[in-house]
Order: structure tokens, then C-alpha cells, then sequence
């Protein structure tokens, strides 16, 4: 008779803890499964929304929180700054130094890893909340089967990169990023299967990307990007990753969303933004435009 009311209890609480918030019983790992699906189509009209250096806007970049939190706002794509410490721990962080994201001082490879956790993160909104430099195998594990990754390598080793990829099962979900091809090269003589993203900076750097990496996305800037170049990358199977950063991004935060209407407009569809939560609304909004919002 006990044990019927302990159960009948366990019932009743998962009810009032779990049953009223989403974000507990939503199954992320269909999110994901529909966001690789969509990426490895090049034909499909979604596009994907990529939160720069995580929320950023709503916590401090790279940590832990704005990685939860991008995952709970159901954002397909995660952009993360990977560089080494002195004792060669894979971190997460954008600058060469601490100065700017913590409260503490110092260059990132001159410190170890236990000295980088005598600071914390700084926090854009002024909370009380305490957020640390997180390792990249913790990150990895957060976002398992939860969100696509977008590693931009700030000179991190990339033997060391994909070993951690591999050892928390998380290689296919992972886009890694660097402006020098010598670094992709050195990635893809480890394993030939995994995603690289080049940058292109013209319609000659395009050409070249397509014809030696054949990649499923390329990373182009606005400045040489238009109609030609979108139809050379969408008929070599590839998508087009562009970024909302700046001016789209700055427009949206005042009501102003003509940055992000060009950008829609403009064929793309990969966008990089620091305010994905807004834009993936603003995309949900737009009759020509197919979007998961869950």
C-alpha cells in the first residue's frame, strides 16, 4: 500500500516539476536530427539560424549558460571560440586574452586551467549569475545530440580538436571553421568525412574552395557576395553561410529589420547572428521563408 502511494506521489510531482515547461520534455535530439537533415540538403529553402559565440546577448559568450540556453530556445546552430591553455586544456574563449570576457588578466596560453577558474566570465546584463571558462570536452557533452556545432579554431590543435569530437560521439553534428585552408587541410588528413567550413573572399577564393574541398557550407562575406556567387555555391551542392553580424543585427535590436529582409533576400541561408532568438522570429514571420520554430 506504501509503496502504490510513494509511486502515485513520483507520478504527481514529475507532473508539476516537468509537465509545464517545454523546455524539460522537449526532445532536442529531434531537433538536431531535423537540422542535419536540412543541412546536408542543399535543395532545402529552411534557413538555418547560428547564435554567434552562443546567447551571448543574454549571458557571456562561450559559457556554459548561453550554450543551455541557445539549446532550450531550439537555435539549429551554435558558433564556439576554441583555444589551448598552458597545460593544453581545449577552452572556450574568443580573445587571445581574458582581459575583456572576465574579470581577471592574462594571456590564454600563458595560464593553466586552474588558474583560468579563479575568474569568472563577465556577464553582459549585470546578473549575479557565475559562469567559468568551460572546458570543450564540456561543452561537447551539453550539447550532444542536442544543437550543431560551429567550432571557429583559434589555433587550438586540431589533432587534439577531433580527438575530443570523437571521444564525446559528437564528430557529426560539428562544423569546424578557420580562415587558413592549411588548418582544414590538416583536419581533413586526420578523417576526410568530417565538415569543414572555408571563407571565401572572392568569386576566385569560391571557385578554388568548390574545387578542392567540395564543402557542404562556405562562409562568405557581403562584400563580393550576389547573385552569381549564390548560384555558383548553390549548384555545387553547398550552402551559404553569411553573417547578420553588425548593421542586420544592430537594425533588428531598434525594430529596423531591412538588414535582415536583404539578407533573406540575398539566397543565403546560413546566417550568423548575435540575436538568433529575434531573427529566427523575424524569419518565422516572413511568408517566403521556412523556418522551425517548436
Amino acid at each position: 500500500m506504501l509503496k502504490k502511494h510513494i509511486i502515485k506521489f513520483t507520478i504527481i510531482l514529475n507532473i508539476l516539476l516537468f509537465g509545464c515547461s517545454n523546455k524539460y520534455i522537449f526532445d532536442h535530439s529531434q531537433n538536431l536530427e531535423h537540422t542535419l537533415k536540412e543541412f546536408h540538403n542543399s535543395n532545402s529553402s529552411t534557413i538555418l539560424v547560428a547564435a554567434h559565440r552562443a546567447q551571448h546577448t543574454k549571458y557571456p559568450e562561450n559559457s556554459l549558460a548561453a550554450i543551455q540556453h541557445s539549446i532550450e530556445n531550439n537555435i539549429d546552430i551554435i558558433e564556439i571560440d576554441v583555444r589551448r591553455t598552458k597545460d593544453g586544456k581545449l577552452v572556450l574563449l574568443h580573445d587571445s586574452k581574458i582581459d575583456r570576457t572576465t574579470n581577471g588578466k592574462g594571456e590564454i596560453e600563458k595560464l593553466t586551467f586552474d588558474e583560468t577558474q579563479k575568474f569568472n566570465l563577465i556577464n553582459s546584463d549585470s546578473s549575479d549569475l557565475v559562469q567559468k571558462i568551460p572546458l570543450l570536452k564540456e561543452v561537447l557533452e551539453i550539447a550532444k545530440d542536442k544543437i550543431m556545432i560551429d567550432i571557429d579554431i583559434k589555433g587550438a590543435p586540431v589533432k587534439k580538436l577531433y580527438e575530443t569530437a570523437l571521444k564525446t560521439n559528437t564528430l557529426a553534428q560539428i562544423i569546424f571553421f578557420d580562415s587558413e585552408f592549411e588548418v582544414l587541410d590538416s583536419l581533413l588528413i586526420l578523417d576526410s568525412t568530417i565538415n569543414v567550413m572555408p571563407r571565401a573572399h572572392s568569386k576566385d577564393e569560391v571557385e578554388m574552395i568548390i574545387n578542392k574541398y567540395h564543402p557542404k557550407v562556405i562562409h562568405v562575406d557581403p562584400s563580393f557576395y550576389n547573385k552569381e556567387i549564390e548560384n555558383l555555391i548553390k549548384n555545387n551542392n553547398s550552402r551559404i553561410w553569411i553573417n547578420a553580424l553588425g548593421e542586420p543585427d544592430n537594425q533588428a535590436a531598434e525594430n529596423n529589420f531591412d538588414g535582415y529582409n536583404k539578407l533573406k533576400n540575398s539566397g543565403a541561408n546560413i546566417f550568423q547572428t548575435d540575436l538568433p532568438v529575434l531573427l529566427k522570429k523575424y524569419l518565422h514571420k516572413n511568408e517566403n521563408v521556412t523556418i522551425r520554430l517548436h
